[in-house]
């Protein structure tokens, strides 16, 4: 067995002067270890003195995966390999290797970084980093150095020792989440390992890298100087830190992965060669146990009953007044605002959301997040309804404007077509004229903002100042993400109670969600669907109340059908919507008679009233490139062709040949 040389032999603190904590407020510079630039920081040293142990866990806290880390690196967003959004920037790894198919083992690990999550970093794990790229064992290496030094520091209470090691154990468990929803069972590192200490057994199965990860998780929860919550008088400083509500959340999160049929199946979810990690149960259970659902039914009710032991202090954004601004605005706190009690785990980027490269903005920008038909056709209409729009695509004009009268969440998630779309800098009487030969005037060109005929609003909102293309003036705001918020508790306690055959009380959790919203409950709006007696449809409705309240968060689109194997999802071609403002006549404008597109754009000093007559014309994606460069999908044209090995991420061939017992995922050479 070789060695697995990846934690005490690296420098720990490389360039500290660009390092910050959990918070953005708390920085320290090149004096840090009180030594000469150049010169190694050793063990003894960072354990010598509180503040240094201190800034071993806010690098820890670092490490913590944020979904727009290096969006400029080319790696694009993750749910660009979903059905609610699709890459036009064709240089990313998504049209350079997923789109075409022409990823392999080979090339998953190399330059740009172009496997969908990095098992290492780029360059090996001797130059790891917790702020590039996306790796696992960076964070892991600096979790197990403080938890197993961390009783060395003599000006440190047990008390703090306690907490941190709580929190340390808590990102340790989030880090093996993250490994898990890209490559199933991965080693499982308790320690920090010593330069001449061998790694006896290397990849875990499946049901051993869990159980890891949750005893980790229960060893927080346990612990009694962690807190449940931190306090309102220290959440200007200390938000984002991790708590016990943190741990069981995460918690949930992990063990409702788990139980999905990904892992939890009679079946292997990828029957091709090689075969080993099957075998092994590295990437499946073996079999189907409708307890692993019951564990994530006991986890969310531990977490209810927790929090209603302590005054029920997280809880729901909810509207402070009951309509569509109230229901937007609370919408958008509850995923955007840092240190709202809607939050159980944060992730800070240190930077804010009007920064370019490495934010919303520039992925938007770049075109990596174009929203297809798709996801707008998942809101409901704002009774609760599900859309049935699509039977006035076609009519000159349509009967209804499909963009009135919607979820609310819509709009806080998309720019469609709607007379008073507000938040945006130009006022309520809306210049945003997405119709054919309209204006929108925001950052760059129609490729860029709306490719597929809308354009993504979440996160990104106007675009932030003027000097990068943008006129907002809203969102100057210090970027977070949220790993898990309440409302997704709620929608993974809904799936688990439907899959372990209590669809009553299911619907009761989406509801909850629903409410904050103003939706009317989903059987009731939707009793065609059978709700309350038909498991396979309440499914259905789950996943896609997933996408309309979560989607673009943590990927959890694109996870969501990885981990339910919704191949029917990943092969089905994609939509844009043309939308053609009409004259009296019923004749389209924006268009002359040879078919080139021209001015159709509305002024609102003409005296004319804003456009009300349009046709919407659904369009495919890979047909259809007049609103950028399509770069297809692979699966578009020959759906025989998809593998259920993309499921999963390869692993490189370069960590295998180690020979310290990783095996490779099905499907992968």
């Amino acid at each position: 067995m070789k060695y697995l040389k990846y934690v005490r032999n690296i420098a720990l603190f490389a360039g500290l002067s660009f390092c910050t904590a959990c918070v953005d407020e708390i920085k320290f510079g090149n004096a840090f270890l009180e030594k000469a630039p150049g010169e190694d920081v050793t063990e003894d040293d960072i354990f010598s003195k509180k503040i240094y142990t201190e800034y071993l866990l806010w690098q820890c806290y670092e490490g913590l995966y944020s979904p727009f880390k290096t969006a400029y690196a080319g790696n694009g967003q993750m749910e660009a390999l979903s059905d609610l959004m699709h890459s036009e920037q064709g240089w990313d790894a998504w049209g350079r290797f997923y789109y075409p198919g022409t990823l392999t083992a080979a090339n998953a690990d190399v330059g740009w970084m172009v496997a969908r999550f990095a098992y290492i970093t780029s360059g090996g794990m001797q130059n790891m980093s917790n702020t590039a790229m996306r790796s696992i064992w960076g964070c892991v290496r600096d979790c197990c150095l403080l938890l197993d030094n961390i009783d060395r520091v003599p000006d440190m209470t047990d008390e703090e020792k306690a907490r941190y090691s709580a929190e340390a154990k808590i990102i340790l468990a989030s880090k093996y989440l993250d490994g898990i929803r890209h490559f199933g069972g991965i080693p499982v590192v308790d320690h920090a390992y010593d330069i001449d200490e061998t790694l006896e057994k290397g990849r875990n199965t499946i049901e051993e890298t869990v159980n890891f990860a949750v005893d980790l998780l229960d060893e927080a929860i346990a612990e009694p100087n962690l807190p449940w919550n931190i306090p309102d008088s220290e959440l200007a400083t200390w938000a984002g830190r991790m708590t016990k509500a943190s741990a069981i959340a995460i918690k949930a999160k992990l063990l409702h992965y788990a139980a999905s049929p990904i892992f939890n199946s009679d079946t292997p979810y990828c029957t091709e060669e090689p075969q080993e990690a099957v075998a092994n149960r590295e990437v499946w259970y073996g079999n189907y146990d409708v307890q692993r659902w019951q564990a994530v039914v006991d986890a969310c009710e531990q977490f209810f009953d927790m929090n209603a032991a302590n005054g029920n202090y997280y809880r729901l954004v909810e509207a402070t007044t009951q309509d569509e601004d109230g229901y937007r605005a609370a919408f958008r706190k509850a995923y955007r605002s840092r240190g709202n009690k809607e939050t159980l785990v944060e992730v800070h980027d240190r930077l804010y959301f009007k920064d370019w490269d490495n934010e919303p903005g520039g992925m938007w920008h770049n075109g990596n997040v174009a929203p297809t038909l798709e996801w707008m056709e998942m809101f409901p209409w704002a009774d609760g309804k599900n859309y049935d729009g699509q039977k006035y695509y076609g009519q000159r004009p349509a009967e209804k404007d499909i963009f009135e009268g919607r979820d609310p969440r819509l709009y806080e998630t998309l720019v469609v077509q709607k007379r008073d779309f507000k938040y945006q800098y130009y006022g309520e009487d809306n210049p945003v004229q997405l119709w054919v030969g309209g204006e929108f005037k925001v950052c760059g060109g129609d490729w860029n903002c709306k490719p597929w005929g809308l354009a993504t609003y979440k996160y990104v909102l106007d675009l932030g100042e003027d000097g990068q293309g943008g006129q907002g003036t809203i969102d100057d705001e210090p970027c977070q993400v949220s790993y898990c918020r309440l409302a997704e508790l709620y929608l993974i306690y809904a799936e688990a109670l439907a899959e372990t055959g209590d669809n009553i009380k299911a619907l009761e959790q989406v509801n909850i969600v629903r409410a904050r919203v103003g939706l009317g409950k989903i059987e009731e709006m939707n009793p065609e669907l059978n709700l309350t007696t038909n498991k396979d449809n309440l499914i259905k409705e789950i996943l896609r109340e997933r996408a309309c309240e979560l989607g673009w968060e943590y990927e959890t689109r694109f996870h969501d059908m990885n981990r339910r194997l919704l191949i029917d999802d990943f092969k089905k071609p994609l939509h844009g919507i043309r939308i053609w403002r009409l004259d009296d006549a019923g004749n389209r404008m924006g268009v002359d008679t040879e078919g080139n597109v021209v001015s159709a754009v509305w002024d609102p000093n003409s005296g004319e009233p804003f456009p009300t007559k349009f046709e919407y014309e659904a369009f495919d994606i890979n047909e259809n490139t007049d609103f950028g460069t399509a770069y297809p999908r692979f699966v578009w044209e020959h759906p025989e062709n998809w593998s259920n090995k993309w499921i999963l991420s390869p692993l490189p061939p370069s960590e295998i040949n180690k020979n310290y017992g990783l095996t490779q995922n099905p499907g992968w050479y």
